[in-house]
Order: structure tokens, then sequence, then C-alpha cells
């Protein structure tokens, strides 16, 4: 009997998804040794991470989705309190409080938000989905809104951004009118100058340095200077593993978080960079692909939130690193170094696989 338990774990795995993930991740290990300069003790917590991330994975994907419909509330409020608990306990790091320490773990509650934020909203829509009107489209902007506002005091603008389009993917999705969206949008152009007031001095700087990088380049613009110059320098094939000089001799800021697009981009040039776009891509249409066999609102918005999540962190961490947006704390999902959000990271993907493989479980 137990020669089948491993066929039970894995049952519910996308093989596809599951062979381009692992993939990916061997890349991003191999970018992170370079990147930390060989540190053993960071590549070892890298691979306790995707090892955890993993596990969560293959639990996500066996369990039945009714039970992410039922916990949803929970898992929601547990975040919040999360969120209160950095204010009042959290450790800061580069100028902003965003972790706490939970034992031997720097747990990131900005992060698990990105999960439970689709689930509630999706929650909600499943729950009065034949009655959707402004009422419920209302509590959706507030339920959204709050943790929003939580994560814009830390200050992480970039997380606080991702999680809104994340969340307003699903709104849009549950039927708001396209004329709302419009008087929206125009209310917030006419609030720009109000939201510009409210940044912090060194968000303000970051955007300006966007538009003219030389205007403080031993400043707000080194980040930005000396990512796109490690991306051009690698040219076509790249000058080759560890031997970046942008990223061996630090002049690259965060190489092992941040900016590890720039290290990849360095060191394997062109050619790198195309291949890993052609991953993400797949990974991706796959996970469209499986939202597109599934047969309920509850599944579609959580996968179109996750997959739209996934998306959004993606281009917002190369745009940054290329000097198409502002720099912003954005990691790169499977490639960077961080716990938490690797595990999130992967937790989607379970999340999403557990729906498609149940996906007659729930009914409309």
């Amino acid at each position: 009997m137990n020669k089948f338990i491993p066929y039970r774990l894995f049952k519910n795995i996308d093989k596809i998804l599951m062979s381009l993930l692992l993939l990916l991740l061997l890349i991003g290990l191999i970018t992170l040794t370079s990147a930390s300069q060989q540190d053993f003790n960071l590549i070892g917590n890298q691979i306790i991470n995707i090892l955890i991330g993993m596990g969560l994975l293959i639990i996500l994907s066996l369990i039945d989705p009714k039970r992410f419909l039922f916990y949803a509330p929970y898992l929601y409020l547990i975040s919040l309190i999360l969120l209160l608990f950095v204010a009042f306990f959290g450790f800061q790091s580069h100028g902003a409080k965003r972790w706490i320490n939970i034992l031997f773990f720097n747990l990131q509650p900005s992060e698990i938000i990105k999960i439970s934020i689709p689930l509630m909203l999706a929650w909600l829509y499943h729950r009065f989905q034949n009655k959707i009107n402004y009422k419920t489209h209302t509590l959706a902007f507030f339920i959204l809104l709050v943790p929003c506002v939580m994560i814009l005091k830390q200050p992480d603008l970039g997380t606080a951004i991702l999680i809104s389009l994340a969340g307003f993917i699903i709104i849009f999705l549950a039927g708001l009118s396209l004329k709302f969206i419009a008087i929206s949008g125009f209310g917030i152009f006419l609030a720009l100058p109000y939201l510009w007031s409210n940044l912090h001095l060194y968000q303000q700087n970051r955007i300006l340095s966007l538009i003219d990088p030389g205007r403080d380049p031993l400043g707000t613009g080194y980040h930005s200077i000396q990512s796109m110059i490690a991306i051009g320098s690698g040219g076509f094939l790249g000058k080759g593993w560890s031997y970046g000089g942008q990223t061996q001799l630090d002049f690259l800021p965060e190489t092992s978080t941040d900016f590890i697009f720039s290290v990849f981009g360095e060191e394997f040039g062109f050619i790198g960079i195309i291949g890993i776009f052609i991953i993400y891509f797949c990974i991706l249409y796959r996970c469209v692909y499986m939202a597109q066999k599934m047969q309920n609102t509850f599944s579609r918005l959580i996968t179109a939130s996750l997959v739209f999540t996934l998306f959004s962190s993606i281009f917002v961490n190369i745009a940054m690193v290329s000097g198409l947006t502002p720099i912003v704390g954005a990691p790169l999902p499977f490639i960077s170094y961080g716990g938490t959000s690797m595990v999130v990271s992967l937790a989607m993907i379970g999340i999403i696989m557990s729906l498609h493989f149940h996906k007659s479980l729930i009914a409309n």
C-alpha cells in the first residue's frame, strides 16, 4: 500500500506546469549563487524556502476547493491581524517595517495578502453571485482598501499597488460597469496632486529619477543607472556565470532580491533574457489554460486574480530594473531570494492546481 502514497501526493500536480516551475527554480538558484557571490548560507536558506513552498504547493493541490471557500474570511482576518502585528511588533529594514520574526523565520504578512485578498473577494462574489450590485462592489472595495492602506503605512508602495490591481481584476470580472470604471479613473486623475503630496520624499524622488536618472546619479538614480548598465553590458550572449562586473564588484545593489534579474541579464545576455521570458510566458499560459477548464465563479475569479498577481509581479520587477518604472520593492517570483515571497508564489500555483483538478466540486 505504501508504494501508492507518492502517487496520491502528486496525483493533482500538473506535470507541464511543475516541469516549468522546477526549471525556473533551478535557474533562480544558479543566478542566486552568483548574485550572492557564492554565499552558501543564503543559498541553503533559499533551498529550504523552496522545499517549504513545494511542500505547501503539494498539500494545497490536494485540498478540496470547498475548504478554500469556507476558510477565506478567516484567512483574510488572520492576514489583517498579522499586518497589525507588523505595525506594533515588526522590525525595520532599509527604512521600512514589513516583517515580523516568528522563531527562525522572518514573515512578511503583505505577501500573504496576495492570496487572502483573491480568496476573500472570490468568496464574497460567489456568495452573492445571484444578486451582485453596487453594494456588493462597495463592500469589495472596502475589503481591498483596508489591507492596502495598512501596507502603504509600512511603507510598501509596490506591494500595495500589486494587491490593488489583483483585487480590482476580481471586481471588474465580477461585473463592475465600464461607466463606473471610467468615472473612477477620472476621479483618480483629479486626485493625483493630492496623492503626490502624500507620497514619501524618497518615493517622489524615485519617480522623478525615472524621468531623468541623471538628476541624482549618486542618490535616487543610482540603483536604476547601475541596473541598466548591468543589463546592457550583458550584450547578446552575456559575460558568463559569475563574471558580471556590476555584480561581483558590488556596483549593483540588492543583487539577491529586487535586482536579481539585472544579474541574470548581465551574465546570460539577451539570449538568456528571452529564455526567461519564454518560461514565464509558458507558466502563465498554462495557468490560464487551466482556468478555462474551471466551471464555477469562485475558481475562475481566484485563478484570474492569482495569475494576474504573478504577471504583475514579474512585469513590475523587470520593468523596474530596466528603467521603465520607478524603483519599488518587488521581488521576481520564483527567482529572487526571500522566504515569504517564495512560499506564497508556490502556494498560488498549488491553489490553481487544486481548483483545476477539483473543478466540478463547487457548484454555481
